[in-house]
């Protein structure tokens, strides 16, 4: 692909992605944009917001990047879909600690067709039950550990740091990945968490701002995990 071109539709996905992140958290419908009605002063304002900044300057990077090194098998289409769609759920995530069902309904129609046509039924239906079903029992778990600690301190308990969104976004991925790729992807994601929130306890013990039961959006992980798994391969169930 044209190098120019790549900037451009990059361009026009990171755009779109943050018009989404806007958007739906607030009204859950499309409406007027942010910097609507047009003009150089609100469009160079909107620009300069740090997500939106660097939301564009990763979707051009990772664009270009593609024209280089585009996985095997993928054409590049399907593969924009994926990643905008990942990149969606993580910044809303990161943002409002909320996976949105809407949001998750549309990526099991799109991704679960994807998952279809590169795997079949079966693999593709068995993905999305490992998928669903291991965040279902990490998100259980999660909830019976975080209220046995809250009653053996004495605290009140609060909302776990894993929600149910996270659980449909597991099943998601499961529809894209198929079986067993779902496997690899959950594997990586779960990994990439589990060494972040080492790095963010010892941070704030050392700081001096440590707080039992302290959540972080867990989606971006996981999306990490089933970008990563697409883009280095490993794609079973093919």
């Amino acid at each position: 692909m044209d190098l120019v071109l790549a900037a451009f539709l990059g361009l026009v996905f990171g755009l779109l992605i943050n018009y989404l992140a806007d958007e739906l958290p607030q009204t859950g419908r499309f409406s007027k944009p942010l910097w609507w009605p047009v003009s150089s002063t609100r469009i160079l304002e909107y620009l300069k917001t740090p997500r939106v900044a660097l939301v564009l300057a990763i979707s051009i990077v990772a664009a270009l990047a593609l024209c280089f090194n585009l996985p095997q098998d993928f054409s590049v289409y399907p593969l924009a879909a994926i990643l905008s769609y990942f990149a969606l759920v993580a910044v809303i995530d990161i943002e409002h600690r909320a996976v949105l069902h809407p949001v998750s309904i549309v990526g099991a129609l799109g991704l679960g067709a994807i998952g279809l046509v590169r795997h079949g039924f079966v693999p593709t239906v068995l993905g999305a039950m490992a998928g669903f079903g291991t965040m279902l029992a990490f998100y259980y778990l999660g909830e019976w550990l975080g209220r046995l600690m809250a009653r053996r301190r004495g605290e009140k308990w609060q909302e776990a740091a894993l929600g149910f969104g996270d659980v449909n976004l597991g099943g998601v991925i499961g529809l894209l990945m198929g079986w067993p790729g779902v496997v690899a992807a959950l594997t990586l994601g779960i990994f990439a968490a589990g060494v972040y929130s080492a790095i963010f306890i010892a941070v704030t013990i050392l700081t001096g701002r440590f707080r039992a039961f302290a959540s972080i959006p867990y989606a971006p992980f996981l999306c990490f995990g089933a970008v990563a798994t697409v883009l280095i391969g490993i794609y079973g169930g093919s």
